[in-house]
Order: structure tokens, then C-alpha cells, then sequence
């Protein structure tokens, strides 16, 4: 006679649109996320430096003295902040302060942005540990300013203008008693307004306002090749009974919803019904920056937002759902 084992529970298929760590199994989102799901990684985007830029300005402001016989004082940096919002404009800002011309007076450097009392202000613990370990090496003593505490480019914004308290307010001066030193906003192509809108609301009395200017120095594509392995991969979790996807930029949440097919050709908006109770796929965005564009762009509410840019967040969001709605 023979017997019958019941196959354990199979995982929940969960797509993280992003590119992984050089080694997938070491990675955050795989440690946090398995089990009880299976993730995959699913590259969206590709990346471009150009830093060219910022190391023109570093070198404008502490390039060597062509004299030989003495190094001036070098002029003094224009900016009291560089504010981070993504991980490749810190690739770019250690990409600068490695370009050989930079190296060479780097200690000049170091000492400048310190003197100048720089500060560092960054969204999300991932972008604030990379930018902790280029700090670390190229400028240290420069301070830095929200990471884990700033989900996003508003909540940043606060802590920037002294609003949610802590050591984060800006006040970096260009002289005793006046304006505040202007920013300096590392950005790509495509990105939000929130933070030099905050920053430089009009409503703001004039000894509060913080000039923002943006300097461009990544730019990024979507990957000719996502849409095959992103159809490869939703053929096969097909689900039998549901599959999460994670979207981690706007350019990725347009992607996906062209990719699953939920999109109206005609007009752009989505076309599914998200309420409808047969529905088992679903959809969990990093955080509100990526929410707010797929709601205004293509009239699509993701499942879940992050209430943490991190797999811990990600996960609690996602358990949470699944637990309200008996999933």
C-alpha cells in the first residue's frame, strides 16, 4: 500500500525590480525576504555616471596653485550642503573625488569641505551607508543628515529646515548673521521636485530659505533586454495562487504595469481593476516618491508602500496586507 506526503507549502514568488548586490545570495533582500518568499531579481534600469561636473567644480575650488612657490588659500566651496537622494548620485560623487586630477590635491579637498562646515543630507539607509563609506574615505569629518530617519525627499526636506527636530537643521551660513549657504543637489535626469520646492518655498522668511541648485550627474535607461525577462519571469510564477511584485523607481513601475499588460494603449492609464477579488498579483512600491508617481501618472494604487525603504519594510507591508486580506 502505498503512501501519500503532502509537498510543503511553496514559496510566494516575489520579483524585486532592481539590480542585486554582486552576490544575489548575500543580498539584503534575499536574506529578509526568504522565506517564507522566493525572490528573483529582475534588472530594470542602467545607469550612466557623469561626474564631470562636480569634478570640474572641485577643481575650481581646490586646484592646485600653477605658482611654485606657494599653494594659495583655496576659494572658499559655494555650497554648505550636497543632498543625496539615490545611490548612483553617490556613485557619481565618489567617482568625482577619484578622478585623478581630484586625487592629486585630495587633502586639499578633505580639509575644505570640512572647514567649510559641509554637510551631507541623504534618503534611505542604503544610499546612507554608501555614502558612509565614501565619507569615510574621502572626507571624513563631514557630517551626515537623515538616511534612516528620511523615507523620503519631503520628510529630508523637513529635517533640512529644522521642522522634525534633531542635530539635522541646516544652518550653514555665509556670513554671521546672514543667508544660509545655498545646496547642492546631485540628481539624474528624472526626478522629483519636492526637495528645492521645499527649500526654497517663498513662503519662507528669507533667513530660512536655502537656495537649491541641481547638478546633473547620472542619467538612466530602462534595459533593452527587462521586457523579455520580465515576461520570461511572469510565465513562470504564473500564480496558482499569488506573486508579489517590488518596484523600486518610477522608471521601473511604468515598465512593470507595460510588462503585465495593465496599461490602456490609448491613453495610458491603467486598465485593470485592482479591487477585483480574482486578482493574484500584486504589487508593493519602496516608498511614497514611487507610489505618488504611478497614482499621478497612470492612475495605478500599488497594494503596499514601504513604510521603511528597506526588506524589513518591505516585508512587514507586504505580511501585513496579506494578513488583512486573508491572502
Amino acid at each position: 500500500m502505498s503512501s501519500t506526503v503532502n509537498p510543503p507549502n511553496p514559496s510566494i514568488p516575489i520579483l524585486l525590480l532592481k539590480t542585486p548586490s554582486p552576490t544575489p545570495a548575500s543580498d539584503a533582500y534575499t536574506l529578509h525576504l526568504t522565506p517564507p518568499f522566493a525572490p528573483s531579481f529582475v534588472p530594470v534600469l542602467s545607469h550612466t555616471l557623469l561626474p564631470d561636473p562636480l569634478i570640474k567644480l572641485l577643481l575650481t575650488h581646490f586646484t592646485l596653485n600653477p605658482s611654485p612657490d606657494r599653494l594659495p588659500d583655496p576659494q572658499p566651496f559655494p555650497y554648505g550642503a550636497l543632498i543625496f537622494t539615490s545611490q548612483r548620485a553617490v556613485a557619481a560623487f565618489a567617482s568625482a573625488l577619484n578622478a585623478p586630477p581630484v586625487v592629486k590635491i585630495r587633502e586639499r579637498v578633505a580639509e575644505g569641505l570640512r572647514s567649510g562646515g559641509v554637510r551631507l543630507y541623504v534618503v534611505g539607509p542604503a544610499t546612507e551607508r554608501a555614502l558612509s563609506a565614501v565619507r569615510d574615505e574621502r572626507c571624513a569629518g563631514c557630517g551626515i543628515y537623515g538616511g534612516e530617519e528620511a523615507g523620503s525627499g519631503e520628510v529630508l526636506a523637513g529635517i533640512i529646515l529644522g521642522k522634525r527636530g534633531g542635530d539635522g537643521t541646516y544652518d550653514v551660513r555665509e556670513r554671521e548673521g546672514g543667508t544660509r549657504k545655498p545646496a547642492l543637489f546631485l540628481v539624474g535626469e528624472k526626478r522629483r521636485d519636492i526637495i528645492p520646492r521645499m527649500l526654497m518655498d517663498p513662503k519662507l522668511p528669507e533667513g530660512e530659505r536655502i537656495q537649491v541648485d541641481e547638478m546633473e550627474v547620472y542619467k538612466t535607461g530602462e534595459l533593452g533586454e527587462f521586457g523579455f525577462h520580465f515576461t520570461q519571469m511572469l510565465a513562470r510564477t504564473e500564480p496558482e495562487t499569488v506573486r508579489w511584485v517590488v518596484v523600486f523607481s518610477p522608471t521601473a513601475g511604468e515598465a512593470m504595469l507595460r510588462g503585465l499588460g495593465w496599461l490602456n494603449e490609448l491613453d495610458g492609464r491603467v486598465k485593470v481593476n485592482t479591487g477585483d477579488p480574482s486578482r493574484r498579483t500584486f504589487v508593493a512600491c519602496i516608498g511614497p516618491t514611487t507610489r505618488d508617481y504611478l497614482v499621478h501618472e497612470f492612475g495605478f494604487e500599488p497594494d503596499v508602500v514601504a513604510k521603511k525603504p528597506s526588506p524589513q519594510g518591505v516585508k512587514q507591508g507586504i505580511e501585513e496586507f496579506m494578513k488583512e486580506r486573508g491572502v
